[in-house]
């Protein structure tokens, strides 16, 4: 009975012990936000097209869309500056869940200038009246790459930058500017014809970067999640192993006392 009993206590300890461990190994080794852009309906947006590119790329990462406003018009302002800090609050609670975890980070048009400032700082009119950036130093160090579209920050001679504007967008850095902390990381596509990150008048070109860059784009993250000593085969969850491992333990264990 004494045997049983011990059986039973152990059995009920390694099961908590599995329970612990898959909590902790559901965090992808990949986790990928995106931010939309301006009126678009709650998701990703036009952001899909470069997120689902990489989701593709890495069948087990897990995605988020950044829960904010993406208003236009008179509310366009309080709306960069809700989304700065959904950004910097949601890639936070993610690191706290996930420490482990590597980022990609997405953004289009006002998704673009909202990852753009809580990554790099303001200011940035009266959405954002700090130099510094919001997102956390955990995060600063989890996040592998950036990729913005059709960024109305957007200023020519930007580390990072990718396509033919020549001009800055609507409310573009100051001349010269660049973000030293995440510059290696960060990749921004703006064409002159795009009336948002430049000067231009066709909406088409705005809308898509994903389709003409989104390789591109893909090709980036590759690149930076091997820098991360990460590969497609490496973002998988490992918890059936684990699992199984301690399955045959106990039966090992109960065979002793049979």
């Amino acid at each position: 009975m004494k045997n049983v009993s011990f059986l039973l206590l152990l059995l009920a300890a390694m099961a908590n012990v599995a329970f612990g461990i898959g909590r902790r190994q559901s965090c992808s080794s990949l986790h990928i936000f995106g931010a939309r852009e301006t009126t678009a309906p709650p998701g990703f947006g036009t952001a899909a097209t470069v997120v689902d590119l990489i989701k593709r790329a890495y069948p087990a990462a897990t995605t988020e869309s950044i829960m904010y406003p993406a208003a236009g018009g008179n509310l366009y302002g309080a709306s960069v500056a809700a989304g700065i800090r959904a950004v910097a609050a949601q890639t936070n609670t993610y690191f706290q869940s996930c420490p482990n975890s590597v980022m990609v980070v997405v953004g289009y048009s006002q998704g673009a200038q909202i990852v753009d400032d809580a990554f790099c700082g303001g200011p940035d009119g009266f959405s954002l009246n700090t130099t510094s950036e919001s997102i956390s130093a955990g995060v600063s160090r989890m996040v592998a790459a950036i990729i913005m579209m059709g960024n109305p920050r957007n200023i020519p001679g930007r580390v990072g930058n990718i396509g033919n504007a020549t001009v800055g967008g609507f409310a573009a850095r100051p001349a010269g500017y660049q973000c030293p902390a995440f510059s290696n990381i960060i990749r921004s596509y703006c064409d002159a014809a795009d009336p948002f990150c430049a000067k231009g008048n066709s909406s088409a070109t705005h809308q898509g970067y994903g389709q003409v860059y989104g390789e591109d784009a893909l090709n980036f993250v590759t690149q930076k999640l091997a820098t991360a000593s990460m590969s497609a085969g490496d973002v998988r969850l490992k918890r059936n192993d684990v699992l199984l491992a301690m399955t045959s333990f106990f039966f090992v264990l109960l065979s002793l006392f049979i």
